[in-house]
C-alpha cells in the first residue's frame, strides 16, 4: 500500500519533545510520529475504549 502524505499543526513544546525523542534514539521525527499513531489506533481498538473527549472533562 502507497503511503499518503500529510500535515499536522503540532504545538511548538510537543514538537521540540518528539524531535528530542527522535534525536536521541536516532530516529526520524516520522518514524516516531507514525509509532505514536499506531500505538493509539492499538489502544482504541475496542470502541468502548475511546472517548474522545475524555481529557476535556472537569475532573
Amino acid at each position: 500500500m502507497k503511503s499518503a502524505r500529510t500535515t499536522i499543526s503540532l504545538p511548538p513544546e510537543q514538537l521540540e519533545q518528539l524531535q528530542a525523542l527522535a534525536d536521541r534514539h536516532g530516529l526520524s521525527l516520522a518514524w516516531v510520529i507514525r509509532q505514536a499513531i499506531n500505538e493509539f489506533l492499538a489502544r482504541i481498538d475496542q470502541p468502548a475504549s475511546f472517548d474522545p473527549l475524555a481529557s476535556r472533562k472537569e475532573g
